[in-house]
């Protein structure tokens, strides 16, 4: 029955100075919700990769310039220098002649501004294809159809669900115009959304743009400068072999074999998550340092809180308190701050983690492990910082502590 008194006690030791321990435990709120947030982000984007990667069929090969397939925290080092794009459409029609080869799909990214009357929206991806792009990747169309391969020279443009939402305003947008980098084009089918925000394409479909490799070159002054190359086999089996006879092909084209990587797609999803998994703990660490400094703001009001109850300290012994129930009562205090805040962080966390959730269509991940730190890192945080004051009232004489007068 001791520990509910200490518990009571220290609850109402915190109503009592509620304004205090508002303020103090919203450093600890601060660095919960940051910590809580990179959790359930970095989560969202692990279940969408994974869902990806079991939704894949294992017959497909991403062909990419070296530089593209950095991972880890060598992709952010401002020494790194970017490679130049090396691959050409010569290496596609190569590819596309390997024996198990069934589809192959270049890509080529162009960025800009696109319109439809008063409405624009910059910085969106346009990628320049062939017609083997949907079945290559395996996309439905949720109206209209994609180009045929005689019809690659027509200003033709096919949209991701979302963008033509944003754009047209409906996803029935057949027969539109659009104007893409101050060309016009006219839309003659929207991709299903996909809800895959990190793609093996590349890029978000369901906010791209896409036209033809023909159409392509008119942004480029005639020059393919092709980012990927998309390879679908004839069977999962071969994936090996057609992967060993397209390096080879790629070395009688280019002179150094460090200027591109082939990757199967399931090691591409792996390497993707490795790279989030790397930028996430690179994150939490830094996301820490608040929560360490809610930790020493703890500290500071626990020590200031005891030296203004020396008294009240001295009374309690006086009637027999222990230095235990002293010990649990200022810990206790420490704790439920703490605590506190975790849960309020958490509850913030995941209210700001479905908005964001929402605009890039990541699934909300309700995770143990999530719960586990969020609230594990609070508690240890209120037990550390939380000792020493215990511990310094737990240990004060009660003949000096009743000389205390307020």
């Amino acid at each position: 029955m001791i520990l509910p008194v200490s518990f009571n006690l220290a609850l109402g030791s915190l109503h009592a100075h509620r304004t205090r321990t508002l303020l103090t435990t919203l450093g600890v709120v601060i660095g919960v919700f940051i910590i809580a947030l990179i959790l359930v982000l970095s989560g969202g984007l692990h279940a969408s990769i994974a869902q990806q990667t079991a939704n894949l069929d294992d017959d497909i090969l991403l062909i990419r310039s070296a530089g593209d397939s950095t991972t880890g925290m060598e992709a952010f080092s401002p020494l790194r220098v970017a490679n130049a794009t090396v691959l050409t459409e010569r290496d596609a029609t190569a590819v596309s002649e390997i024996t198990d080869v069934k589809d192959v799909a270049p890509m080529m990214f162009l960025g800009g501004t696109i319109k439809n009357g008063e409405r624009a929206y910059d910085n969106i991806t346009t990628v320049a294809t062939n017609y083997s792009f949907p079945s290559v990747l395996g996309l439905e169309m949720a109206s209209g159809s994609w180009f045929a391969e005689n019809e690659a020279n027509r200003q033709y443009a096919i949209l991701g669900e979302k963008l033509a939402s944003a754009l047209i305003e409906t996803n029935r947008a057949m027969g539109q115009t659009i104007n893409i980098k101050g060309q016009d084009f006219t839309v003659v089918g929207i991709i299903k959304t996909t809800n895959q925000p990190i793609s093996l394409a590349g890029v978000d479909v369901d906010k791209t743009a896409f036209i033809s490799l023909a159409n392509g070159l008119k942004f480029t002054s005639g020059t393919i400068a092709i980012g990927q190359i998309v390879v679908r086999t004839t069977d999962r089996d071969v994936l090996s072999d057609v992967k060993k006879d397209v390096v080879a092909v790629l070395q009688h084209n280019h002179l150094d074999d460090s200027e591109f990587a082939v990757r199967a797609a399931g090691e591409v999803a792996s390497a993707t998550a490795g790279w989030l998994a790397t930028i996430t703990l690179a994150a939490l660490i830094f996301a820490s340092i608040s929560l360490l400094v809610g930790g020493i703001g703890i500290m500071n009001i626990m020590l200031v809180s005891v030296a203004e109850r020396v008294r009240e300290i001295g009374i309690r012994k006086a009637v027999g308190a222990t230095k235990r129930q002293i010990l649990e009562q200022f810990l206790l205090e420490a704790v439920l701050m703490t605590l506190g805040g975790g849960v309020i962080g958490l509850g913030l966390a995941y209210a700001a983690g479905y908005l964001i959730a929402l605009q890039f269509s990541l699934p909300l991940v309700f995770d143990w492990w999530i719960f586990a730190i969020a609230l594990g890192v609070p508690l240890s945080v209120g037990l550390i910082f939380g000792l020493w004051p215990a511990a310094r009232a737990a240990n004060q004489d009660p003949i000096v502590a009743l000389k205390q007068y307020h």
